[in-house]
C-alpha cells in the first residue's frame, strides 16, 4: 500500500526539519532565496535516489515528480520503467463510447474524432489489451493490380483513394512500368535533330521542356555546338606535319598551341627542315675542334652545337 500525500507531506517535513538552514539553502539552489519564491525545480538532490524520491515515483505524473524533487523527466521517467509502474495521466477520465472506438477505427482517426492525441489513444489502446487491426492497410485486390500502369500514378490514386506513395510502392513491387499519359517517347527524327541547335530552341521546336531535350541529349552522349570551337577537318590534318607548328598555324588561322597537341595527338612527326640530323661522324669533331668551328663546317647556329655538346658530356678541346 502507497502511502497517502498526508504521510509524504509529513516525512518530506521531516527530512528538512533534520537539516540545517544551511543544507537547506544548498539544496534549494542558491543561497538568500527562499524557497516559496524560486521557479522551477524546487529541489537539487544527489545523483543516487533517496527513499523519498523512489516512494513519489507514480503517484503524480513524470513532469510533475521531476519538478518536485529536482531531477529530469528522462530520469524519472526511467525510473518509473525500471520499477514497473504505469505512467500517470492527467485528464478527464475515459467513457465506455470512446472506448469502443479503439481498434475499430485507426488511432490517428479516433484521435481526431476525440480532439486527443495520437500517442494518447495509442497508449489506452495498448493498455487495454486491444489490437491494432483498424490500422492495418487493406490489400491490393487483382482489380485494382490490372489498373497500374494504365495511367499516371496521380491519377490511379485517385481513382482508387489511395495515396501517390502507395500506388508507386505497389507498381514498383510488381514490376509494371509507369504509364504516364503527359510521356513521350523519342522518335529517331527527333534523337538527329539533337546537337544541331541549342536545348532551347530544340525544345522549342520539338513541344518539349528543356530539360528532357538536355537529358536525353547527354543520355546519347551529343555534344553540345559551340560557335567558339572550331573542329579540325580532314584537309586540316593532311597539312599536319607539312611545315612547322608556327607556319601551319598562321595558315589555318589557329593558335600554335592548337596546332602541336592536334599533331601530338595523331601521334605525327614535327617537321623542322632546319634542324640538324647528328651522326657519330658530326659528334667525333666535339673531339677535334671548339663549338665555333663546328658550326662553320656543318652550317648551324652555335648554340645547336653548344647543346648537343652539352648532351654528349663532351669538353671543349684546348687549342
Amino acid at each position: 500500500m502507497r502511502d497517502s500525500p498526508k504521510s509524504l507531506a509529513k516525512n518530506a517535513a521531516k527530512y528538512l526539519a533534520s537539516k540545517s538552514r544551511r543544507e537547506i539553502e544548498r539544496l534549494a539552489g542558491k543561497r538568500g532565496i527562499p524557497m516559496e519564491k524560486r521557479k522551477g525545480r524546487l529541489l537539487r538532490v544527489p545523483r543516487n535516489w533517496q527513499k523519498w524520491e523512489v516512494v513519489l515515483i507514480g503517484t503524480a505524473p513524470d513532469n510533475v515528480i521531476a519538478r518536485k524533487i529536482g531531477r529530469s523527466v528522462v530520469g524519472v521517467k526511467k525510473m518509473r520503467l525500471k520499477l514497473g509502474l504505469p505512467g500517470v495521466h492527467l485528464g478527464t477520465a475515459w467513457t465506455p463510447t470512446q472506448i469502443a472506438l479503439l481498434g475499430k477505427l485507426p488511432d490517428k482517426e479516433v484521435a481526431r474524432r476525440l480532439g486527443l492525441n495520437y500517442k494518447t489513444i495509442q497508449a489506452k489502446r495498448t493498455q487495454l489489451g486491444i489490437p491494432n487491426s483498424a490500422g492495418l492497410l487493406h490489400p491490393w485486390t487483382k482489380a485494382e493490380d490490372k489498373l497500374l500502369g494504365m495511367d499516371s500514378d496521380a491519377a490511379i490514386a485517385k481513382k482508387l483513394k489511395r495515396s501517390l506513395a502507395s500506388v508507386f510502392m505497389r507498381r514498383r513491387h510488381l514490376g509494371i512500368k509507369s504509364g504516364n499519359a503527359d510521356y513521350r517517347l523519342w522518335t529517331k527524327r527527333e534523337d538527329r535533330l539533337l546537337g544541331r541547335n541549342s536545348d532551347e530552341e530544340l525544345a522549342r521546336q520539338l513541344s518539349r521542356s528543356v530539360m528532357s531535350v538536355h537529358h536525353r541529349r547527354i543520355k546519347l552522349g551529343i555534344a553540345l555546338p559551340d560557335p567558339k570551337v572550331r573542329y579540325w577537318s580532314k584537309d586540316d590534318d593532311a597539312l599536319l606535319g607539312t611545315m612547322s607548328d608556327g607556319k601551319l598555324a598562321k595558315k589555318l588561322n589557329r593558335p600554335k598551341r592548337a596546332v602541336s597537341l592536334r599533331r601530338q595527338r595523331l601521334k605525327i612527326p614535327i617537321c623542322e627542315p632546319m634542324r640538324h640530323k647528328w651522326t657519330s661522324a658530326t659528334d667525333k669533331l666535339f673531339h677535334q675542334f671548339p663549338n665555333e668551328e663546328i658550326a662553320r663546317r656543318l652550317d648551324i647556329t652555335p648554340s645547336a652545337v653548344q647543346n648537343r655538346r652539352f648532351r654528349l658530356g663532351i669538353p671543349t678541346p684546348m687549342r
